[in-house]
């Protein structure tokens, strides 16, 4: 399921379901500077020559100290830096520390059935402090730090959403189906700005406009123009979702929304400008030619035995 997006969107890294393992740095570990010693106790060259490995150095380090002795100073505070630095760190790990206390402080962590009110980019992510990294680096931060979580979430490529959220001003709502043990249940997803609510259309039929959402697709186009990405993530009401469910129905808005096949999209035109030409099968007939949803329904021989 999460190969699924990951080949669609491109820049997709991870897995959306949660990982057990620990959070394991990708790539920017600040490891201690060897440049001019290993550890020792104190500044200064005194302090280097208690180094195993400072004899095979002192003619080197002794010239820099000469000719650049500038270099040298700023290079041994550098080290009484990192020196002071735990085992293992991670500056990662330190964004995603940062993610978790900068969510709990404003509140936005949700507890079963509700949804978080104005969820930012930055109620999740410091903004300033990742733009001056790559996209690639910021993608390996949002995908680590929510792989720990029950929760959908997608790196996507600035032209995939461009064409995404054209359509979606264009056509904001449109029918989803989820495949279940007998048939499909359907849902309504309805955009709201950059956020996508998903209803059950039997909710909609009872409670009509005060029905709730189910799930929620959030989208931050914040860096888009900047690094060429654009951030997701969701939350559900795990009463009446799971997480591969939910999944299914993120694939499917890049189903039908950002499909470059022009007889799927037009089902989401017909279903916002001539609803009553609109026919269900033919959203199961595309959910099933895709493949997508395929592992959510129990297979004939479980059935049997």
């Amino acid at each position: 399921m999460a190969a699924a997006l990951q080949q669609a969107w491109g820049l997709w890294r991870g897995p959306a379901l949660r990982s057990r393992a620990a959070l394991r740095p990708l790539g920017l570990l600040a490891p201690p500077c060897r440049e001019l010693a290993g550890p020792g106790p104190g500044p200064g060259e005194a302090a280097l020559e208690d180094n195993p490995f400072y004899g095979k150095y002192r003619h080197k380090i002794q010239e820099l100290r000469r000719s650049s002795p500038d270099v040298f100073e700023s290079r041994m505070e550098k080290r009484d830096e990192v020196k002071k630095q735990p085992v293992g760190y991670s500056k990662q790990v330190e964004f995603i520390r940062c993610m978790d206390e900068k969510a709990e402080a404003l509140g936005t962590k949700t507890s079963k059935g509700r949804f978080t009110k104005d969820k930012t980019l930055d109620s999740i992510l410091h903004v300033e402090m990742v733009k001056e990294k790559s996209a690639e680096e910021i993608t390996q931060i949002w995908n680590q730090y929510f792989s720990a979580k029950d929760t959908v979430y997608a790196v996507i490529p600035a032209e995939k959403f461009d064409l995404l959220w054209k359509r979606a001003q264009k056509c904001p709502s449109f029918l989803y189906a989820l495949p279940r043990k007998e048939g499909y249940e359907f849902f309504v997803g309805q955009w709201s700005g950059t956020e996508l609510h998903f209803t059950s259309l039997i909710n909609i039929q009872t409670q009509g406009e005060t029905a709730p959402s189910h799930l929620v697709l959030y989208h931050y186009p914040e860096l888009q123009k900047e690094k060429g990405i654009v951030l997701m993530t969701a939350e559900m009401d795990s009463k009446f979702l799971v997480v591969h469910e939910a999944q299914c129905l993120a694939n499917q808005v890049q189903l039908f929304y950002a499909t470059d096949r022009s007889e799927t999209y037009k089902l989401v035109e017909i279903f916002n400008h001539r609803p009553n030409e609109f026919k269900y099968m033919s959203v199961i007939a595309e959910l099933e030619q895709s493949g997508l949803g395929r592992g959510l329904r129990p297979s004939q021989d479980s059935d049997k035995s």
